[in-house]
């Protein structure tokens, strides 16, 4: 077996393990229970995310909902063969516009079945996720069940470690542990032992040395990027020379930006979070590092101050949280910076059945 139909073979399993869970929660719905699962985008411009609603109503009946064009972000909007394929798979067509008078059918596709259909109406679920809006696997999607807290929990994919990091795919992070996650797969990639915490803090940020430097990683989701610090240098002493040296220091670096705050000289660098592409780290940092190397102590002497790094009896300078890892001897040759995409959108509930 290869190591592509490996990977299938995983993602497949997973989908399965989904639609089983699905089913079974299809299948005890009450009166007026509501099941909602999306794609995990955090906001939208305009419109709705890729989402399939399930609500019990009558004598045991489901209605299942997909969002219509009317209602989908103009990113997700259904095509001519996308719309006949949810017909293909059993939904029908909107019989209405959202802002017409109500009636018995819908203004998204629907479908519906009494509950003991509840493995036909999974297995639709499933494939309109993977066939038509192509998400990847489960962990991709959210689960909202106001009434129901233990579906969410049975929904909820397990953690797999055994599905790849996909470096170039962009990802919207579910929250803010879900960023932690990201990253730290993404610095495992550079770094011999994995990197992360079994409880992660969303203040916590993790950290780097090269050599006697060290700098921070720092997963930021409120404020939608992922930072990147390293100290430099501190006690400068002629602010005039400093300034000087650190615009010539932006222009050869133009990925990387150095500042002067009072008396301290660092080197920032930012990378987007939602969504957030892995790539675009080890891109980053291999910059960083990069530069880091050309760093000694004559480099402090020219700024008038003392290098900001680890020494002999500074100890305590390397406990932190996340431990301490050490770059690759060579760095890779970086990689060429690609688009960032804009956010997609959230999600409002349809029309109940009449």
């Amino acid at each position: 077996m290869t190591e592509s139909q490996s990977f299938d073979d995983v993602v497949d399993r997973a989908w399965s393990t989904h639609q089983d869970r699905l089913a079974d929660v299809i299948a005890v719905m009450r009166e007026d229970d509501l099941l909602a699962i999306e794609l995990g985008e955090e906001s939208s411009v305009d419109g709705f995310v890729p989402c399939v609603q399930f609500l019990a109503w009558g004598d045991g009946q489901i209605r299942c909902e997909v969002p219509s064009n009317a209602y989908l972000d103009p990113h997700y909007r259904l095509t001519a063969a996308d719309e006949a394929r949810l017909v293909d798979l059993g939904w029908q067509r909107p019989t209405r516009a959202p802002d017409d008078e109500p009636d018995s059918g819908s203004p998204a596709f629907f479908v519906d079945k009494p509950a003991n259909w509840a493995d036909q109406l999974a297995a639709m679920s499933v494939t309109v996720f993977r066939e038509v809006w192509s998400v990847p696997h489960p962990t991709f999607l959210r689960i909202d069940a106001p009434e129901a807290t233990e579906w969410v929990e049975a929904l909820e994919p397990e953690d797999d470690d055994s599905y790849a990091l996909d470096l170039v795919r962009a990802v919207t992070p579910r929250d803010s542990a879900h960023l932690y996650d990201l990253v730290a797969s993404t610095l495992s990639e550079l770094f011999d032992e994995p990197a992360g915490d079994d409880d992660p803090d969303e203040d916590d940020d993790f950290m780097v040395a090269i050599g006697p430097l060290v700098g921070f990683v720092g997963p930021h989701l409120d404020g939608g990027e992922v930072q990147v610090r390293m100290p430099l240098v501190r006690d400068v002493s002629d602010r005039t020379r400093a300034s000087e040296l650190l615009a010539d220091l932006n222009r050869r670096w133009p990925h990387l930006k150095f500042t002067l705050t009072a008396d301290r000289v660092d080197v920032w660098a930012a990378v987007l979070a939602t969504p957030y592409v892995p790539q675009h780290l080890i891109d980053t940092l291999q910059q960083l590092f990069a530069f880091a190397r050309t760093v000694d102590p004559r480099f402090a002497t020219r700024f008038g101050g003392r290098l900001d790094a680890l020494v002999d009896d500074e100890p305590d300078a390397v406990e932190v949280q996340r431990g301490e890892m050490t770059p690759p001897q060579a760095p890779k040759q970086p990689g060429r910076q690609g688009e960032l995409f804009s956010d997609p959108g959230e999600q409002t509930l349809f029309d109940e059945p009449n």
